[in-house]
């Protein structure tokens, strides 16, 4: 009882701190006790180390790279790690967006030692790259292991490593606010992907950067901010980059389906119109415009069609048909139509994009 009431008592001062100016907060001080654990209900029981972010950071940040791009006119920094024991480094494309041939790549470690780099690929498009170290030393560099985005959850702890406006060897923590922000979102539809969003703090010099959690496992590569904000920055998620770093590995160039057409999703209006002509028809895509040319035109595909199926599984939105696609290349798929009051079903051959870099090649 004597700890229950104090523990009011506690929380009606934390209440009434919540409202007081900054200045009281700075005098304010909070301890975790290693060890001691809360009941949060019974038959579970939750421990916190006042060092759980430092151990994370620990183990990650000798593979953490700051990345020094000199081209005689222009300047730039960024970050990136090590995923191999050759020196192979991940970073963001617009991190080395502006190299020419005659540009410099440095990178430093946490230890203060420094390389030249040179870019090995990039994808402008996921905004990933990879860069090689060259050195005449003989070694091991120290890796960084890559876990898994699909089950992040919000709220879980994750820190952001890098060299923010080339403060080198920084850390900023915080947590998961949303596990898969889509990019049309955040104002970029045509890239058609997802990111992390944290309120862990990236600014300039961040980007490329580990999203770490409390492994020192990769889950994002640190990408990007809303201007002016306080706590909204965006990571790409692990899984995704994963896909893109073997095809740059491989082939140094990523290769994409391609369908030819531009799709939308599902508002209000459009649902009540489509429920006249489809009573059934609770959920699907709207096919809004189709390339000439293109796979969706030559398997017959029209603006206002509404797909509700692709390759045999449910369509709900523009993201089941945009994840399917990509295990379908060289196949004719069959995407189920409603169309002017009937049901159709056209046969789609998805071919690949392949978009070129448009980033010098630095040769070592």
């Amino acid at each position: 009882m004597r700890l229950l009431v104090g523990l009011q008592r506690d929380l009606r001062r934390l209440l009434t701190l919540s409202l007081a100016p900054v200045s009281q907060w700075q005098r304010l001080s909070i301890t975790i006790i290693e060890g001691t654990h809360l009941e949060a209900r019974p038959g579970k029981v939750s421990t916190l180390s006042r060092n759980f972010i430092a151990d994370a950071v620990e183990k990650a940040f000798p593979a953490v790279v700051n990345i020094a791009v000199d081209s005689g006119y222009f300047a730039s920094n960024g970050s990136g790690f090590i995923i191999t024991e050759e020196g192979l480094i991940v970073t963001n494309a617009h991190v080395v967006a502006r190299c020419n041939r005659y540009s410099k790549i440095q990178v430093t470690f946490a230890d203060g030692s420094n390389y030249p780099a040179v870019i090995h690929s990039a994808d402008p498009l996921s905004d990933i790259a990879l860069l090689q170290i060259k050195s005449e030393e003989v070694k091991e560099w120290p890796m960084i292991s890559i876990g898994s985005s699909s089950e992040l959850r919000a709220g879980e702890w994750v820190c952001a490593l890098g060299s923010p406006f080339s403060l080198q060897n920084s850390v900023s923590a915080g947590i998961i606010s949303a596990v898969a922000r889509h990019s049309s979102e955040l104002g970029y539809p045509q890239k058609g992907g997802e990111y992390i969003q944290t309120d862990a703090a990236i600014n300039a010099g961040n980007s490329g950067g580990p999203l770490i959690n409390l492994d020192g496992e990769v889950i994002g590569i640190n990408t990007m901010k809303v201007d002016g904000s306080v706590g909204i920055s965006f990571a790409i998620p692990a899984d995704t980059a994963v896909q893109v770093i073997e095809q740059l590995r491989k082939h140094k160039k990523v290769v994409r389906p391609y369908i030819g057409m531009q799709m939308i999703n599902f508002n209000t209006r459009e649902l009540q119109e489509i429920g006249r002509m489809f009573p059934d028809v609770k959920e699907g895509v709207i096919v809004k415009s189709v390339a000439p040319g293109s796979p969706a035109h030559k398997g017959g595909l029209l603006p206002g069609d509404v797909i509700v199926s692709f390759d045999g599984k449910k369509v709900q939105s523009t993201k089941d048909i945009l994840t399917t696609v990509g295990y379908t290349i060289g196949r004719h798929i069959p995407v189920h139509v409603k169309r002017r009051g009937e049901n159709n079903i056209v046969k789609l051959k998805v071919t690949t994009e392949s978009l070129p870099p448009p980033i010098q090649q630095l040769r070592g």
